[in-house]
């Protein structure tokens, strides 16, 4: 299982591909035959459209993804394949769940004499109204749900803190993915919403950049206006590997100075007496949907931890929280999940899309005496899709 699972994502966009060219046959079957109460198109027919669609979906989403940043009508349509691919999976897998769930009751009904078409208006009567609930979820989720902006209040325990340092506010941000929409205007809301909550100490988890390098300039400008008593500190994440780490480096030195980038340093923060530190390392960039991984750079910072005093350690991906532990990190504040995007709209969000893929994917974990807290972002990852997992500026309290 684990080897399939690496397979699948090490081949995202493939994978990707193929799922989305099924799902559109599934949907649309939906739509022709349950929906609209029309004729399929027939079991060969339905065959050959389906492995064109896959076929066609493998070749063009790789390219549809890199025009996707692109200005212009290519831009605007690559865009919008991506989102209705992203709606066109998501109502797949709901159909497919419901023709799974179905298959034994129709067995019963059969067994109990109900004939084919009775059966079938069952199941149209069963799915309908739950698929266009789906429709309308999705829907919502592309426009007013990606545009919410929570501030969440985080309160983390630490045995025998000095009095000097229960009175930090941190705010951690996470996942701008400047490039991606979050840009000009955009950002400049953003920075006037953290700094409103006078933070003593901002921490930024990664993926500052999304992919492309020519919103370095103009992203590092915006995050320059950051504003906190402590310092605005920051670690580097996969996607900022993607945009060019020595372009992003040189670009947030030369127009966000005060920025305090984080690349296998531990740091003594001003003004703070006893002693309160922080650390941090660059994400890899490789294996994003790594568990269990370990890296030699944390290994090695913490290997030269201070002892007289609590270091907060900033890495991108939470997946490195047990090696953390290990090493003594008392408090770890990562992103890299988003909270999943999508989530089910119960408690908490806890039933997520990147539940499938992270052991550690949204708010609170702890382990052998350290804690994680995984910020659910600013920006998005792909189609600008939020569902039940609004965007999030957290505030830490240590206690």
């Amino acid at each position: 299982m684990a080897r399939l699972r690496s397979a699948l994502l090490g081949n995202l966009f493939l994978t990707l591909g193929l799922l989305l060219g099924v799902m559109q046959v599934v949907v649309g079957h939906w739509v022709t035959v349950v929906l609209a109460g029309r004729a399929g198109p027939g079991l060969v027919l339905g065959l050959a459209l389906a492995a064109s669609l896959v076929a066609a979906n493998a070749a063009v989403l790789p390219a549809m993804r890199r025009a996707r940043r692109a200005g212009g009508w290519g831009g605007r349509v690559a865009r919008a394949y991506m989102g209705a691919g992203v709606a066109t999976l998501l109502l797949g897998v709901v159909i497919v769940l419901g023709w799974a769930g179905f298959l034994p009751v129709a067995g019963i009904l059969a067994a109990l004499g109900v004939s084919g078409d009775a059966a079938f208006q069952v199941f149209r009567f069963l799915t309908v109204p739950i698929v266009l609930a789906l429709a309308f979820m999705i829907a919502w989720g592309f426009t007013a749900g990606q545009k919410r902006v929570e501030h969440t209040n985080v309160r983390i325990d630490l045995k025998d803190l000095h009095a000097a340092h229960r009175e930090l506010r941190i705010v951690q941000i996470s996942d701008l993915h400047i490039g991606n929409g979050m840009e000009g205007e955009h950002l400049a809301r953003m920075v006037e919403r953290v700094n409103r909550l006078e933070p003593d100490l901002i921490a930024l988890t990664g993926d500052i950049f999304d992919f492309d390098p020519r919103f370095v300039d103009e992203g590092a400008r915006g995050l320059a206006g950051l504003r906190a008593r402590l310092g605005v500190y920051a670690v580097l994440g996969n996607h900022d590997t993607y945009t060019g780490t020595e372009r992003v480096v040189e670009g947030l030195t030369l127009h966000a100075p005060a920025l305090r980038l984080l690349r296998g340093d531990v740091v003594r923060v001003p003004e703070l007496d006893p002693p309160f530190y922080v650390a941090g390392i660059d994400d890899p960039g490789r294996d994003w949907t790594g568990r269990g991984v370990e890296l030699p750079e944390l290994e090695a910072l913490g290997e030269g931890l201070p002892d007289d005093g609590p270091a907060l350690l900033l890495v991108h991906r939470p997946e490195l929280f047990a090696q953390a532990s290990r090493l003594g990190f008392q408090v770890v504040l990562a992103g890299h999940t988003h909270g999943g995007q999508i989530a089910l709209p119960t408690p908490g969000g806890r039933f997520n899309m990147a539940r499938l893929i992270f052991r550690y994917h949204r708010g609170i974990y702890r382990l052998n005496g350290s804690t994680l807290y995984v910020n659910r972002g600013l920006g998005v990852a792909g189609p600008a899709i939020r569902f039940n997992c609004a965007r999030e500026i957290a505030s830490i309290q240590l206690a």
